[in-house]
């Protein structure tokens, strides 16, 4: 089996991990937001409720899970609440990320302020593109990372583009650039879900015939909802009514280690963290479904095979068909064992190392 995640992801990286959606509230409405996060939504969680999944989640496994990611919407629309929340995720061991806009960096004294109120959030991750600057300026996002630096705090730049020959993100990539190390800002791809999918213009995407080849760093790090849905990443799926595989479980109905434990065998879960969601394809196709795939791909954006395709309850079905199958789980479980240094799956199946594959069926045979 070719590497195709190497240096990715550090050993035992499964749920490492998880995400937090504070609220769908936001300071601004922006026209790529796949949550239709802005300034109408009330929906948020509430302190008691965060305190009850924050205990679950530092209780899993004596501690497997090691980091939070607050998220939002704008998790610094109410400080008060961010500051419990944190507090109290560091308290019981856990490292706090947080992701905003910087919409209360005004001034680099501000900015400063309002970060030491927060000693608990760590890592801080900055949303701007050419969709926030319409109502940030790029002067608080300096701001910003000024009173980060200050603070030494890790830090981010989130930056989302349909095409990575715009001039506009050309141009502000280069501003970028200039302001902080290169190798802090993360490029994705605009994807037409949520409240970009309503817009009346064609998104200016790059097509190609094939997927994207690429492992999936995200599908590792699951986010809870506000409504106590568990989602296996925080990717356009998220947008999906439909039941689908990354949709893990909700917390109303069992608690976070049943709907986690569950996680560790999700055949197709683990597909998309190994090999990423190109194999699928390649599994569909040499499967005789590829009728049912679609015959374009968005350039560069590994969401969009898997949106795709588990966006397409008949795809589901083959897929899960296809990979309850005793040869396959045997090696997606190698997989995660050789690439991933994780020997859960590995162990749960009883596995020795004496297996023997045949190579011309399967996820191998869709390997050649």
């Amino acid at each position: 089996m070719e590497q195709t995640n190497p240096g990715l992801l550090p050993p035992d990286s499964f749920l490492s991990n998880i995400g937090l959606m504070l609220t769908y509230r936001c300071t601004i409405a922006c026209p790529h937001c796949i949550v239709n996060a802005g300034p109408n939504r009330t929906e948020e969680i509430t302190v008691h409720q965060a305190g009850d999944w924050i205990h679950q989640i530092a209780g899993y496994r004596d501690g497997r899970i090691k980091g939070l990611a607050l998220t939002g919407g704008e998790p610094f629309c109410n400080p008060e609440s961010l500051s419990t929340i944190s507090s109290l995720a560091e308290s019981l061991g856990l490292t706090v990320s947080a992701v905003t806009n910087a919409f209360w960096a005004s001034s680099k004294q501000q900015a400063l302020e309002t970060l030491e109120r927060l000693p608990a959030v760590k890592l801080l991750s900055f949303s701007t593109d050419i969709y926030h600057q319409r109502s940030i300026p790029l002067e608080r996002i300096g701001n910003a990372v000024w009173a980060a630096e200050r603070l030494d705090r890790i830090f981010n730049l989130a930056v989302c583009t349909e095409n990575e020959d715009d001039a506009a993100f050309i141009q502000l990539l280069n501003t970028l650039q200039s302001m902080i190390d290169p190798d802090k800002i993360r490029v994705s791809i605009t994807f037409p879900a949520g409240r970009a999918v309503r817009r009346n213009v064609e998104m200016q995407h790059h097509l190609s015939d094939k997927p994207v080849v690429s492992a999936c760093t995200m599908a590792g790090s699951p986010v809870i909802f506000p409504n106590g849905r568990v989602i296996g990443c925080i990717g356009p799926l998220i947008t999906l009514k439909s039941s689908h595989p990354m949709a893990l479980g909700d917390l109303n109905q069992q608690d976070l280690g049943s709907i986690l434990d569950r996680a560790e065998m999700n055949p197709i879960l683990h597909s998309m963290r190994i090999w990423g969601p190109h194999l699928l394809v390649s599994l569909l196709e040499s499967s005789g479904y590829a009728h049912l795939l679609p015959k374009k791909y968005i350039s560069n954006c590994i969401c969009d095979a898997c949106f795709k395709m588990l966006s397409n309850p008949a795809v589901v079905e083959i897929l899960q068909d296809l990979l309850r199958d005793d040869q396959n789980r045997k090696v997606i479980a190698y997989g995660r064992l050789h690439y991933l240094q994780e020997i859960h799956m590995y162990d749960h199946l009883g596995l020795d190392g004496s297996e023997d594959f045949d190579p011309s069926r399967g996820i191998l045979a869709s390997m050649q």
